[in-house]
């Protein structure tokens, strides 16, 4: 089981092609989740993952997927087909006209759990399958929690029903009047028996594989290098894998399948991720794979967004290489710090920054780019006099955030990282100016020894909010000067 990027976004003309027909609205009712959660086991975003999981599925299959979690004390409302389908019904659950649809329900106390089906879903998984999925999705809690149980035994429906529809091709004529193999639709790196298959490590196999053909054989080698020279610091894997098709298995799977059969991974886990961008004419897009507990740890929904959000603009553009590089360095940043998209001065994960005093260090420091030199000197000449005046540090940074980040935490590091503060408790005050993409400026104040003493609730949040005023109009030389008046 893997986490998965929340955001597999169309790309181009993509963009504007619906999911799934448009008679299809209507056939299955969206007002309540479909992972439904009575024993309390799941997070709230382990939920919101898990029910766009359901609706991707049925969007995809055209048969409703439903997951309940319940405990001992409603294990005997749910242990019939009758009462299954009481809940089933009473819910709203089912596509179409005949409510066609599945519903796994999890026995959290009990460790067990039970597929129901319901209209044309009945009797289209073989029992000894369903046996087989319950018992592997039931193993995935020793590792992964709750959301693996659940998010394993849908994913293992889907890919018996993904594998029947292959085999109905195996049959179908083409274009030429010749009969088509499921040979054909997999892969060549596909094995014979995936079932078999016994996971290597291959540490000569190529990290960059574009049988898309988007990256020149220049932009090709360079990513090869780099992300060679981040595997070899981290000991952790990174693959980029394009195509023209996901070969019917789904982008996810593909990436997944990708990353098993060809020899990536680090360790007993096989620590790593692979980057899968799909280039089918009719449906690009991208996922990203993640396998071992740490990676996964890592890899929350947040950060996946964060990462898809800066690939985003560079593929709509056409910059693949260019994109995949800043994806690169996000995935190794995330690695070492925990965020992957912090500055170098950034501790690793595990360590501290030790506060020493900077009197040479510069008090305004514009990462943004949003200042003149002209406003840069003026406003340090400005919290050069305040310090002086009063004995306490008056520094001003501005820098692009990471939605993982803590600004209080951020601005702390900060002031240690560059030696502010006078004194022994390092008195001083920072202004932080940050940006994140997409979003507009926030200002942060934080106070430290004696600077920390004199500055009030009341007029922190003042202070802040007037300086905001300025920044979200992108007057960021006249809210800082305005915070140095105050």
């Amino acid at each position: 089981m893997r986490k998965r990027s929340i955001v597999c976004l169309l790309l181009l003309l993509a963009l504007c092609m619906p999911l799934v027909p448009a008679q299809a609205e209507g056939l299955w009712s969206e007002e309540y989740y479909r992972a439904f959660d009575i024993s309390g086991g799941l997070s709230e975003e382990e939920r919101n993952s898990l029910d766009e999981e359901c609706i991707a599925f049925m969007k995809q299959h055209a048969l409703d997927m439903v997951l309940l979690a319940i405990t001992e004390a409603e294990r005997e409302d749910f242990r019939t087909q009758e009462q299954a389908a009481q809940y089933y019904e009473e819910y709203g659950f089912g596509y179409g006209e005949n409510r066609d649809g599945f519903l796994w329900i999890y026995d959290k106390d009990g460790g067990s759990i039970a597929l129901f089906c319901f209209g044309a879903a009945q009797g289209v998984i073989p029992q000894d399958y369903v046996e087989f999925a319950a018992r592997k999705a039931v193993e995935a809690e020793a590792e992964y929690g709750m959301f693996g149980v659940l998010y394993s035994a849908l994913r293992y429906v889907g890919g018996y029903l993904e594998d029947e529809v292959l085999q109905e091709v195996e049959t179908a004529e083409t274009s030429e009047g010749t009969e088509r193999s499921i040979d054909s639709l997999r892969p060549s790196w596909y094995p014979e028996n995936p079932g078999s298959f016994v996971f290597f490590h291959d540490e000569s196999a190529p990290r960059v594989v574009d049988n898309a053909d988007v990256f020149s054989d220049e932009e090709e080698r360079a990513l090869e290098s780099r992300i060679g020279e981040i595997r070899r610091e981290l000991q952790r894997d990174i693959v980029v894998y394009t195509d023209m098709t996901d070969y019917a298995l789904g982008k996810d799977i593909c990436a997944a399948d990708f990353y098993d059969f060809n020899g990536y991974g680090y360790g007993d886990e096989r620590e790593g991720v692979c980057l899968f961008i799909d280039m089918d004419p009719n449906d690009r897009g991208w996922w990203c794979c993640c396998t071992g507990s740490e990676t996964m740890a890592l890899y929350t929904e947040s950060i996946a967004n964060e990462l898809d959000d800066k690939l985003y603009d560079y593929l709509v553009a056409g910059a693949y290489a260019e994109g995949v590089g800043v994806w690169a360095e996000g995935i190794r940043m995330l690695y070492r710090t925990g965020a992957p998209f912090v500055p170098e001065w950034y501790p690793e994960r595990g360590e501290t920054i030790e506060h020493v005093h900077d009197s040479a260090a510069p008090r305004v420091v514009d990462d943004l780019g949003v200042l003149s030199d002209a406003e840069i000197a003026a406003l340090s000449e400005k919290a050069a006099e305040i310090a002086g005046r009063y004995g306490i540090d008056v520094a001003i940074h501005t820098m692009e955030i990471s939605g993982g980040l803590s600004r209080s935490e951020l601005a702390e590091l900060y002031y240690s990282h560059m030696g502010y503060g006078y004194g022994e408790r390092y008195d001083g005050i920072l202004l932080s100016i940050y940006k994140r993409q997409g979003y507009l400026a926030t200002a942060w104040i934080t106070a430290f020894g004696n600077g920390g003493e004199k500055l009030s609730t009341v007029n922190l949040d003042r202070m802040r909010t007037s300086c905001e005023e300025k920044t979200d109009d992108h007057a960021y030389y006249e809210g800082m000067s305005q915070w140095l008046d105050q």
